[in-house]
């Protein structure tokens, strides 16, 4: 009877540490562009392009990699594009302002038309 229990606890053990890996992997694949689809995650996308890198991640999930390191890797590897959400640098400092240059220039432009109305 021990046995038996130690063995469906290592099962457990085992299932449990599979399936949050597999949990990770997915979470990751939703934060990775498709190269070939481009508007797409690689979770989205069957491309064989975005299978290759499912498998990529997956085995540095296996071999115990942070998911910093792998995102570190595949945006040395494929630059930032890569990454559905761009980091904010140097490079991506106009990017990530432009939504708030455009809300300032449409709330001065409707400033102006109001104030010339009056």
């Amino acid at each position: 009877m021990i046995k038996t229990t130690k063995i469906f606890l290592l099962l457990f053990l085992l299932l449990s540490n599979a399936l949050a890996e597999d949990i990770r992997a997915i979470e990751l694949f939703k934060e990775v562009r498709c190269l070939v689809c481009q508007g797409q995650t690689i979770h989205e996308s069957n491309a064989e392009l975005a299978e290759d890198i499912k498998k990529l991640i997956r085995e540095k999930i296996s071999q115990g990699e942070t998911d910093r390191q792998i995102k570190e890797y595949l945006v040395e590897k494929y630059g930032d594009w890569i990454l559905m959400t761009p980091p904010f640098n140097n490079l991506t400092y106009i990017l990530w302002s432009f939504p708030f240059l455009i809300l300032i220039i449409g709330a001065f432009a409707i400033y102006r038309q109001k104030r010339s109305q009056a």
